[in-house]
């Protein structure tokens, strides 16, 4: 991946506008893409990370109607909460793109399903569909509630967030209407489908070589061995993008399918705020362009086997290259829930505690290949046993130099160095990097490698420090390594820790590349602080005491 010569557009699964993020949240795609994001960025690679909000998702009224407020002002205030809250984590992307305020969006959707539309791959159907006589409208997604078809989990009526399997058109199990609570009847009504099935081989072929989540590509086997299903692609609904076809009046398109296309608006916005009006085409019209997308495990059918296929309908050359799940974040043993007030909010925690400690604790139990937990004790003990570490070294570092060589690194060659610290560098530097690569991303990983050389060094110094300066050969060498294994974490941990890294870079005067003020990645071999580099006398601690 550091060598590609195309262009790497990295995408979050949208989050809906219908209330602020929690921690549960920011551990997930948002954390995972911003990391890519920056690890691509220190090694060269042309990078765009691009997001928006799901406006017109059927949740937005929904919230709507609890809070008295219009559903354009309620995706408003909510986008405007979610956006703060990336931006305190440090996890904002390049380009976030608003619908309802941009008219890109429903532009490009209503042109797609055009395109889909003539090629065949959208038809029509008349099929039964959940209708609420007590409410008199048919009801869908957030409007249903009942028990998954597939493992009984409670389930709204589109996709199960437990299992991923799709509910519509079938329907879930013992479904009540969520505005009146009634059971609803089945009704006959005009749908727009994607028969899903006629791409089953195309798709088939996909998953063979695609370097996706294992266990992605095991739901999207299990998929094709059940028989891919008829996808309602439109609703009856007054809120939404309009389905752009006479006859079709007071029916709008599902989010669900037009997401992938909001991905390419948000492409184009970016390329366009950038100076590049056809940029945005350029990139998904280029073969060379490798597509990471970012997601939750529930959004699996949208994104490795709906939005997939509709790209191959429309002979689009770029699919997903990499699709990185992650599973539920847990808060002390239980889901969040904003109805039970069991959540932390990310502006009220990122408000009270330094960004690079809530990006790092999220990284070190981030939910990849199984549900994990945030406990606030297990918070508090990585503050203090690895992040007040990494002051309490770093401090070290810069009081012995001081002290013994006038703050600047010994002349020391490089093969003098303590073999220890070498071979902790070079395991920091290999197994970072094998970490954020797209194929087998872990920031759990990596968070753990820095970890493992902040309790290294961190005793090393405590050792230099207490044996005084009975040998000043040895303590020159071990210094001059400190100071070139503390210039290394920071040069790859930047993505985990940018604040942190950023700031010692620019005190120690290492390089920075242009994108996301991201220290450029080490060289194998280059020395990052030669003989006589100057290192400032005075450390300011970034973490504090918890």
């Amino acid at each position: 991946m550091a060598d590609s010569s195309g262009h790497v557009l990295v995408t979050c699964a949208p989050p809906n506008p219908n209330g602020d993020l929690h921690l549960g949240h920011l551990s997930g795609p948002f954390l995972g893409a911003d990391v890519l994001r920056r690890h691509l960025a220190s090694r060269g690679v042309r990078t765009s990370y691009v997001s928006y909000t799901d406006d017109h998702s059927c949740y937005v009224p929904r919230r709507a109607a609890e809070l008295r407020w219009t559903a354009r002002e309620t995706a408003f205030r909510f986008t405007r909460r979610i956006e703060q809250t990336l931006a305190l984590a440090g996890m904002s992307p390049d380009y976030y793109s608003h619908p309802h305020r941009e008219p890109r969006h429903d532009a490009t959707v209503q042109r797609e399903f055009l395109r889909l539309r003539e090629r065949g791959a959208v038809v029509e159907r008349t099929m039964p569909t959940p209708y609420c006589q007590v409410c008199e409208r048919f009801v869908y997604e957030a409007y249903l509630r009942g028990q998954c078809r597939f493992c009984d989990s409670p389930c709204d009526g589109t996709y199960c967030e437990e299992c991923g399997y799709p509910q519509d058109p079938d329907g879930v199990r013992e479904g009540k209407c969520i505005t009146c609570g009634t059971e609803p009847v089945w009704r006959d009504s005009r749908r727009l489908v994607v028969p899903l099935n006629e791409f089953a081989d195309r798709l088939a072929r996909l998953y063979e070589s695609a370097a996706w989540s294992r266990r992605v590509l095991d739901y999207c086997e299990k998929l094709l061995a059940m028989g891919l299903p008829d996808v309602p692609v439109s609703r009856v609904d007054g809120y939404g993008i309009a389905v752009p076809l006479a006859g079709w009046e007071g029916h709008v398109l599902d989010t669900w399918f037009s997401g992938i296309f909001g991905y390419i608006a948000a492409t184009d916005g970016h390329q366009e705020a950038l100076g590049h009006p056809d940029g945005g085409s350029r990139i998904w019209s280029d073969p060379g362009t490798t597509l990471v997308n970012f997601i939750g495990f529930d959004c699996s059918f949208s994104h490795a086997v709906l939005w997939p296929a509709l790209l191959l309908a429309l002979d689009r050359p770029v699919l997903p290259g990499h699709i990185v799940s992650n599973e539920f974040y847990y808060l002390e043993g239980e889901k969040f829930s904003t109805s039970r007030g069991h959540a932390i909010w990310g502006a009220d925690f990122l408000n009270e505690m330094p960004a690079d400690a809530v990006r790092f604790h999220l990284c070190l139990t981030r939910p990849e290949t199984e549900r994990t937990n945030f406990r606030r004790t297990d918070f508090v003990r990585t503050r203090r046993e690895i992040l007040a570490g990494l002051d309490d070294w770093a401090g070290g570092v810069v009081e012995l130099l001081a002290a013994t060589s006038g703050s600047v690194v010994p002349d020391v060659a490089p093969a003098d160095h303590p073999s220890a610290l070498r071979g902790l560098a070079d395991h920091l530097r290999t197994e970072t990097e094998r970490a954020l690569d797209p194929a087998q991303f872990s920031p759990r990983r990596a968070a753990a490698a820095v970890a493992r050389t902040v309790e290294e060094a961190g005793a090393g110094i405590r050792s230099l420090r207490a044996g005084g300066s009975g040998d000043p050969t040895g303590t020159a060498r071990a210094l001059a390594a400190h100071a070139e294994l503390l210039a290394t974490l920071a040069s790859v941990s930047a993505p985990l820790l940018p604040v942190w890294a950023g700031n010692l870079q620019r005190r120690w005067g290492l390089a920075e590349v242009a994108a996301h003020d991201t220290p450029r990645w080490p060289e194998t071999g280059a020395r990052l602080m030669p003989a006589g580099s100057p290192i400032p006398g005075v450390y300011e601690p970034a973490f504090g005491r918890p």
